[in-house]
């Protein structure tokens, strides 16, 4: 695993609780498609010991059929922290897809829903003694109703 950059800590209040999160890119060793990740990494304040780490591998979707079309979750292209779901295989940056939807993970509103969707999925921080690894973090972006927004391209 080669990490491209790591960034500090953030914090966040919701629900009358203390998060601290943040989100990386690294390149997987071994890979037959696309060595990108983005992962996220989100503490209970004062439950260091029971993080939830989620690794959002596009290895891991060669093709999703997603609730709206076909298509693909793309990750880290550039390193930005941005997913983007591309019905064409092409992204934004590539000159293609202007339209394609994305899920910002440098968003606050962002981290929330994956706060409350893995906290009603198996995530208790405050009971937990070990970190609660979730590999295949691409798989929930089906079923959590993110925040989304159309990438802007520039005239």
């Amino acid at each position: 695993m080669k990490w491209i950059n790591k960034i500090k800590m953030r914090k966040i209040i919701h629900r009358k609780e203390t998060y601290l999160w943040k989100r990386a890119h690294y390149h997987l060793d071994n890979y037959e498609f696309s060595e990108c990740v983005e992962q996220i990494v989100i503490y209970l304040e004062n439950f260091k010991n029971s993080p939830i780490k989620l690794h959002f591998r596009e290895e891991d979707n060669v093709l999703i059929n997603s609730r709206d079309e076909k298509g693909k979750w793309m990750v880290g292209y550039p390193d930005s922290g941005v997913i983007w779901f591309s019905n064409t295989g092409k992204t934004v940056i590539q000159g293609e897809n202007s339209d394609c939807k994305q899920i910002n993970l440098n968003r606050p509103a962002v981290i929330i829903k994956l706060i409350d969707y893995y906290l009603f999925n198996g995530w208790n921080p405050k009971f937990s003694k070990q970190s609660f690894v979730v590999n295949d973090a691409l798989r929930a972006l089906e079923f959590i109703d993110f925040p989304k927004e159309k990438m802007k391209t520039e005239s």
